[in-house]
């Protein structure tokens, strides 16, 4: 996959002396930083950067976290004419499986997750959340299927065509709509139409490509046009992502300096935690205190190990698709063999054999949320994705205290719940919590994502 990042524009209400927009700061990186930073981890292997504003500092930034992706550069001279002239400078990779993004867009990882996990071989992103002011590009059409995007779409378009919401500027592409594309950017601009934008096109497109869409709704994101958007992202959007850390991330976080000095690749660290968690097991199955003890000890460590494998990543530039994958297999085989493992310690007791149904009970139960996971996953959403978990769940607004409670009540704690559990000896309440608890959130999970199902 390629993606195509369309950087030259000037920003101009962002005000003289502006710098471009995809340079702004946003928690200490660069949007630019950060984009580049969510292709690498959904497996995008080569980035075409078309930039034309102080085209020099805009490579620059992008050399420096481009990671392992292949970049390529291209520079439009005659960035302030029209956007379309900037795809049009890529139109030569315009050959292939790409995405074609806006550089000015803020939004989580889950956003590219969303896009590179659709089952539409062709796919833009919308937000059917926001409410239309006229500045946004509006997307169109019937049956799911794209086939209007504008900026105050004429009523006969209203009028003919169901709304689905605001483009967030991301188009996803098979190799063929990328050549019909490249095609039409063509015949556009030998036609003298250059001070138009890139979107304007895209209706010519969907008449002749067939192409859905991904809702986003939930998700905070934002467009970088205006200085009061600038300090909405930072103040508003990234908050939503950085709020308080939960108690194992805090913890892993405190070995992290150390860990990134090691020479250990990011799925490294992820089978070093898939052999605690299988360690683990074993002795919890013996059901004697001795076991109980070094069971919950090692099954902490795989939680707090399980934690370095994404930081190392982020931190190295080695984020790959097969790693998130590899990620959350693990778990799903240590966390469906947890409770045979416990049922097993239990059942060690005279008259306690009845406890190895409830055990299998929990173990589907388990077995059926980590399908369904896998499932919203390959979709592009879900708690396997980043700064998705379950829809609206990732704000942390209100008081510290409150912020503090919603960070820990949260499924990366889980391992504590099983450690005070061993260590008091309360492993069949632990049971039955993990039987019950395990079907109710399926369900609800289910429940609140269905029509991102469909």
């Amino acid at each position: 996959m390629t993606a195509i990042l369309l950087a030259a524009g000037v920003g101009k209400r962002m005000g003289s002396g502006a710098g471009p927009k995809c340079l702004a700061r946003i928690g200490g990186k660069s949007l630019l930083c950060r984009t580049l930073e969510s292709l690498r981890a959904v497996g995008v292997e080569e980035v075409v950067l078309v930039t034309g504003f102080q085209a020099d500092t805009v490579a620059r930034e992008a050399r420096a976290h481009a990671g392992r992706m292949r970049l390529t550069v291209l520079e439009n001279p005659r960035y302030k004419e029209g956007a379309i002239l900037s795809l049009w400078t890529a139109r030569e990779f315009l050959n292939r499986n790409a995405l074609v993004m806006d550089a000015d867009v803020l939004c989580p990882q889950a956003a590219f997750e969303r896009l590179a996990g659709s089952l539409h071989r062709n796919c833009l992103l919308v937000d059917g959340s926001v409410r239309e002011t006229g500045e946004e590009q509006m997307v169109f059409g019937r049956e799911r299927r794209v086939l209007h995007i504008a900026k105050k779409a004429p009523e006969e378009i209203r009028r003919r065509m169901e709304l689905f919401g605001e483009s967030l500027g991301f188009l996803r592409l098979d190799s063929g709509a990328a050549a019909l594309l490249a095609r039409l950017l063509d015949r556009k601009v030998q036609a003298g139409l250059v001070t138009i934008e890139h979107e304007q096109v895209y209706p010519d497109l969907f008449e002749q490509a067939e192409v859905g869409f991904e809702r986003v709704d939930g998700l905070a994101w934002t467009e970088i046009d205006t200085p009061e958007d600038l300090a909405r992202a930072e103040r508003v959007v990234y908050r939503r992502w950085s709020g308080p850390k939960c108690l194992n991330r805090v913890i892993s976080g405190w070995f992290l300096p150390v860990v990134l000095r090691l020479p250990l690749t990011p799925n490294q660290w992820t089978f070093l935690s898939l052999l605690l968690g299988a360690a683990s097991l074993p002795f919890i199955a013996q059901g004697s205190r001795s076991g109980e003890l070094w069971g919950a000890l090692l099954f902490q460590l795989y939680y707090l190990v399980d934690n370095w494998d994404g930081e190392v990543a982020r931190a190295k530039g080695l984020s790959t698709r097969w790693g998130g994958w590899f990620d959350v297999i693990v778990d799903a085989v240590v966390q469906t063999l947890l409770p045979l493992a416990i049922a097993s310690g239990i059942a060690q007791a005279p008259g306690r054999r009845w406890v190895l149904l409830l055990g299998g009970l929990a173990a589907l139960g388990v077995a059926l949320d980590f399908w369904v996971t896998l499932r919203a996953k390959a979709r592009g959403f879900g708690p396997a994705v980043p700064g998705d978990s379950i829809r609206g769940g990732s704000s942390v607004g209100g008081s510290p205290v409150i912020q503090w409670l919603k960070a820990n009540a949260t499924h990366e704690n889980f391992s504590w719940v099983v450690v005070l559990a061993l260590v008091l000896q309360r492993q069949l309440p632990l049971l039955a919590l993990m039987t019950v608890g395990c079907y109710l959130y399926g369900f609800r999970f289910l429940q609140k994502e269905r029509s991102r199902f469909k």
